[in-house]
């Protein structure tokens, strides 16, 4: 692994850390907790990094060769494995809005990483039905879903000697697509140096696969890996993208549940012939 990316402007650099200029949270502080015995609140502590992923003015990802994809993934790994050394963080959050319509409040290519104190609702909620059928199966669901969409391949957009690429059975985006190491691996930044240049290229070659079939189309994308320091038997990381072609409106923010009216199956079959 190659030494933290620099948090000055080096000249020379290809990627660059620095700290968020408006950050969502603080680094600096207590977590107190402020309870009038009804409203429970948290300080809002934690740490909130933007990694620029080129010198160059890009908006899209898809236009950097695969050296700098192999740059900018190892950046993900380095700074998520800095964070996690700092015993006041349990969950290290990496994501990326590029687009309008996805977040993005800025043109140049960047992904964020925030450390927090506590593992978030979504996060948790994924960790404990992945623990809740291990528990019931003695397996990790995730291995399961990989296997399952291997031999059916209806759901499958391509795989990799050593990751897969697929549309989930239950999306609540169109091309809602996510990637996933086959061995059983837990914890993201534990990644070695041949799994994440294989990664970089895995994810490469789907957004350049979501470009060529969508026309460009704004996306979210985010890593979800185990919590720091807790047991990871039976969870696998996996890095999700979301493509924004439609809002949530009153059916999703009333339920929690989306209307999606492209079927996974029509997704991958459309970013497996994408031309590339």
């Amino acid at each position: 692994m190659r030494p933290n990316p620099s948090l000055d402007n080096t000249p020379g650099w290809t990627v660059r850390v620095v700290p968020n200029k408006y950050p969502a949270l603080a680094t600096d502080g207590e977590r107190n907790n402020l309870n009038d015995r009804f409203y429970e609140s948290h300080a809002g502590l934690g740490a909130h990094e933007v990694i620029i992923e080129s010198p160059n003015h890009d908006v899209n990802l898809a236009d950097l060769n695969e050296t700098q994809f192999v740059n900018i993934v190892q950046t993900y790994c380095v700074r998520m494995r800095a964070l996690s050394q700092d015993c006041r963080w349990r969950y290290a959050l990496l994501y990326k809005n590029q687009g309008d319509r996805a977040g993005a409040t800025l043109e140049h290519i960047h992904t964020q990483l925030i450390a927090l104190p506590a593992v978030p609702k979504t996060a948790l909620d994924e960790l404990n039905g992945a623990k809740v059928h291990y528990q019931t199966t003695g397996r990790c669901v995730y291995c399961e879903i990989i296997e399952r969409e291997i031999i059916r391949r209806e759901r499958l957009v391509f795989d990799h000697e050593t990751f897969v690429v697929l549309c989930p059975f239950a999306p609540r985006f169109a091309y809602e697509t996510w990637i996933l190491p086959k061995a059983h691996t837990a914890v993201f930044a534990d990644s070695s140096e041949e799994m994440i240049s294989d990664f970089a290229r895995a994810l490469r070659e789907t957004i350049t696969r979501l470009n060529r079939a969508l026309g460009d189309p704004p996306f979210n994308y985010f890593i979800h890996s185990m919590p720091i320091d807790a047991a990871a038997h039976h969870y696998h990381w996996q890095l999700k993208i979301l493509p924004q072609l439609s809002r949530a409106a009153g059916f999703e923010w009333a339920t929690g549940a989306h209307i999606n009216s492209v079927a996974p199956e029509a997704a991958a079959r459309l970013l497996r012939n994408a031309l590339l």
